[in-house]
């Protein structure tokens, strides 16, 4: 198992001194990197193609637009900017720490296709200091500094959206903040999955989870969401917390995985998992039909609503003192209708004594490789809640295996540890 790199993202104004700040994360942390941008500006003063930008012009940036070869792009200043998905998480997944120095536009879209990303909001201490920092650098005409000024205001709008503020007044100050929240969010757990030290307490708990390793993997997670009109939902209460927790399993394993979540609670994987978010039930089909071609295992942790409107409207339904009658329709079966022949592994929300024979039906309906039945009805267990605990059913002659009640990172990583072992004896066999 490895830890995983982590993408810290620091944005404000032109002229806050974002770039003096992200350098020195780069210059003082061993195994980070920072992520050169693409733009189509031309060079400023002694800047360096390969090293401060890459410099393209417009037509390359479309081209790279069209091959969704950027992780985010912007307009900023009359000029377009991107920075590289796949080196990002590339770099994420070789346990490197990559450092981006971007406008706050860009760093929206970060935060919205790689939640796990830290967003730190640079600015001076006020606006007065800014214009100053702005006139005396002596590389923007005066109207182009008052367009900075314009801009500097709706980009401070956006700073809620950030995990951090740093004021960039004593520059020696603002390093240490700085240093100090690389190194918090580097001591999280979600970075580094397991740590070795807490194995031992456990067994062989984890004997079989290296089995993943240079395997893709695809997770769904959280549920759907079946529109009634625009603005109501049918839905169920699943986090997503559990799907989450099953990606930073096979991710610490050395897999390659993919989260394909529903709208959840918790859908922010670490960054070398690509997220794909999806509505309905329809949705996530279509996505992991997509998916699913190429992968080892796929695993339905998500709780898809079995049913959906038969008609949805369009706008928001006014209430009436009357009663309102909804025709519903099922939704696919989505394990039974991927076209994909990868091994699945289902999950079963069960209540009562015939749990477990519910489970296996299920399981056998399927054609899933395995199932993890987790009783709804057993208090700390189910949805909502932190922790989890089951029973792991195999379609084959193997044992179940009882996951004992603990986190739902500690079952995951259970699970997929004891899948491995199953799917390593079955290979060897």
């Amino acid at each position: 198992m490895y830890s995983s790199g982590m993408l810290f993202v620091l944005a404000g104004p032109s002229g806050a001194g974002k770039t003096t700040l992200a350098h020195h994360l780069v210059a003082g942390n061993d195994g980070t990197d920072f992520s050169v941008s693409t733009t189509t500006r031309l060079p400023r003063g002694e800047e360096i193609h390969g090293k401060d930008y890459f410099f393209v012009d417009d037509n390359e940036f479309n081209l790279r637009i069209r091959n969704s070869y950027f992780l985010e792009w912007a307009h900023v200043h009359g000029n377009r900017y991107g920075t590289e998905g796949s080196w990002v998480r590339n770099q994420l997944a070789l346990g490197k720490n990559v450092v981006l120095d971007i406008d706050v536009q860009g760093a929206v879209q970060i935060k919205e296709s790689m939640p796990s990303a830290v967003l730190i909001f640079v600015l001076p201490a006020s606006s007065r200091v800014l214009l100053n920092r702005l006139e005396h650098r002596n590389t923007d005409s005066g109207k182009t500094v008052e367009k900075r000024m314009e801009a500097a205001a709706g980009e401070v709008s956006f700073m809620g959206i950030f995990d951090y503020f740093v004021c960039n007044d004593e520059l020696e100050k603002a390093k240490s903040e700085i240093e100090a929240i690389f190194l918090a969010e580097k001591m999280k757990l979600q970075t580094i999955g397991w740590p070795l030290q807490a194995l031992d307490y456990h067994g062989n708990y984890m004997k079989g989870i290296s089995y993943w390793k240079g395997k893709r993997v695809v997770v769904s997670s959280g549920p759907t969401r079946e529109m009634i009109d625009e603005v109501r939902f049918i839905s169920n209460r699943s986090s997503g917390l559990m799907g989450v927790s099953l990606t930073e399993a096979f991710l610490y394993a050395g897999a390659e995985v993919v989260l394909v979540s529903g709208p959840a609670f918790h859908m922010d994987p670490p960054g070398p998992v690509r997220l794909v978010k999806v509505g309905s039930a329809s949705d996530m089909l279509d996505a992991l039909e997509k998916e699913t071609q190429n992968a080892d295992l796929l695993v339905m942790a998500a709780a898809v609503a079995d049913f959906t409107p038969s008609n949805s409207f369009t706008g928001k339904l006014k209430r009436t003192d009357g009663n309102l009658t909804i025709a519903l329709e099922s939704t696919p079966d989505i394990t039974l209708s991927l076209s994909c022949s990868c091994p699945v592994l289902s999950f079963a929300l069960e209540y009562g004594e015939t749990s477990l024979e519910r489970a296996r039906n299920k399981m056998m309906k399927k054609d899933a490789y395995a199932i993890f039945l987790n009783r709804g009805d057993k208090p700390g267990t189910g949805m909502e809640t932190a922790c989890n605990s089951g029973t792991l059913l195999f379609a084959g002659d193997a044992e179940d295996i009882d996951i004992k009640h603990g986190s739902k990172k500690f079952v995951a990583f259970g699970i997929a540890a004891a899948l491995g072992r199953e799917m390593e004896a079955s290979r060897n066999g």
